[in-house]
């Protein structure tokens, strides 16, 4: 009996549902779904920011917004960008938004702040077995904005008259304002003779005629020059590889590979100060898409790591045991840089920068670090940039975004197992959570 009323009420409850569902006005019904929640973005103009904005749109549940709104809105979950300009910190919502910038990610990616966030670790570490010395060229800081000569400025005075210097804006990138001068002497007395001169004189006149220092070298690092570069069929190269800070809270940073940078002209030493050669000594992009012939021969001034590889092997005698010692030197300069700032940074949940760094070998296989960059280039202009850069960026995208998902929180235990995570072929070489830095190690 009661097994016979228990199943007329599940029959009653069963038709009084399918009677509901048919008198329901459709409208209330789908008033009462729950809303999918989507994700908004915004990707600034130029870099080609499209990579960015077509993979994001491919997926579920994210959508751009408008290019115009789209500027000044604080409406985003996850802002891509060129520059810190283009942010505004200030109402940065940590935690709940993705931006693609440190606040003050230019303790690693100006040229002078570099030099001073290295020295100054290393000056309160002297027990480090692996320091700058062992990677970074001899460089010195120059403010001509100052009278006074500097404890750097004093050194590089006493150096070596017979070196080469390579001379660097502190801000500019894409090889933008540098020179080079092979005579020290005049370096040097352009260098005396400007420090003597007011700063109102300087505004007013303007600098030296045909002078070494031009105005946007006011603030600038001097550097020595590598003079035995490897080369390659007779060229010189760089090597652009790539490290991401994927979250600065905790301190995530990443290591990977990207392609090699060559000049279109042959290297040699001379006339090495006439401008006109500069296409022999800056392997920058920038640089090269200028010589006349870049348009024909652009495929030749980009290898993959594996020509390089292939080279090195079939035309070097170098062994794959050498090789990777090159890499594994790469990712200890990087590590060692990352210890330098790891104090520094300005650290908070959802902010992240991937930098693109440029890499030198010399003859002796010695591997130096010239420069690390924010807002790496992400053209395609060649074939190999065409097979690198967009997994890059993607393996970017899908780490960072997987790190901050709410499900993914508190971060320190997602970092616990890092092989958890979507690597991709980004490498590990310093994990704040489990006290881990390459170099360190």
């Amino acid at each position: 009996m009661q097994q016979t009323q228990r199943g007329r009420k599940v029959k009653k409850s069963q038709s009084s549902k399918k009677i509901r569902s048919q008198t329901e006005d459709p409208k209330k019904k789908s008033l009462n779904k729950k809303p999918l929640c989507l994700k908004y973005y915004y990707v600034g103009p130029g870099n080609n920011g499209k990579l960015i904005s077509n993979y994001l749109s491919q997926q579920q549940g994210w959508k751009i917004l408008d290019a115009e709104s789209g500027k000044t809105s604080n409406d985003f979950y996850l802002k891509w960008v060129q520059t810190n300009s283009e942010i505004q910190f200030q109402q940065f919502k940590e935690g709940q938004q993705i931006i693609n910038h440190l606040p003050n990610h230019m303790i690693l990616t100006s040229k002078q702040l570099i030099v001073q966030t290295m020295k100054e670790y290393e000056r309160q570490n002297k027990q480090l077995q692996f320091n700058s010395s062992h990677f970074f060229p001899e460089t010195y800081r120059i403010d001509l904005t100052q009278e006074f000569l500097s404890v750097e400025e004093d050194q590089f005075l006493k150096t070596d008259n017979s070196a080469v210097w390579i001379i660097k804006p502190t801000y500019f990138n894409c090889g933008r304002g540098i020179k080079l001068c092979s005579n020290a002497k005049k370096l040097k007395q352009e260098y005396l003779k400007l420090k003597q001169i007011s700063n109102s004189i300087k505004q007013q006149k303007g600098f030296l005629p045909n002078g070494i220092f031009t105005p946007n070298l006011k603030k600038c690092i001097v550097q020595k020059y590598i003079q035995n570069p490897l080369l390659l069929d007779g060229r010189k190269f760089d090597i652009r590889c790539y490290v991401l800070i994927a979250t600065s809270r905790p301190l995530f940073v990443l290591f990977q590979h990207g392609y090699l940078r060559l000049s279109v002209d042959k290297y040699n030493v001379e006339d090495m100060d006439d401008e006109k050669n500069r296409y022999k000594h800056l392997t920058n992009a920038a640089i090269q898409k200028k010589h006349p012939s870049f348009s024909s021969s652009k495929e030749s001034t980009i290898w993959s790591m594996q020509q390089l590889e292939q080279y090195l092997i079939e035309k070097m005698s170098v062994t794959q045991e050498q090789i990777d010692k090159i890499y594994l030197q790469m990712k200890r300069i990087f590590a060692h840089i990352i210890r330098c700032a790891a104090d520094k940074f300005e650290k908070r949940l959802g902010t992240f920068e991937l930098m693109g760094c440029d890499i030198m070998i010399d003859t002796n296989l010695k591997v130096y670090l010239i420069e690390m960059n924010t807002n790496p280039a992400l053209f395609l202009d060649t074939t190999t940039q065409a097979q690198v850069i967009p997994p890059i960026v993607q393996q970017t995208l899908d780490l960072v975004i997987q790190l901050n998902d709410e499900k993914n929180k508190p971060i320190e235990k997602c970092l616990q197992d890092a092989a958890k995570l979507k690597l991709g072929n980004w490498e590990v070489i310093h994990n704040e959570s489990i006290n881990f830095n390459l170099v360190a190690q």
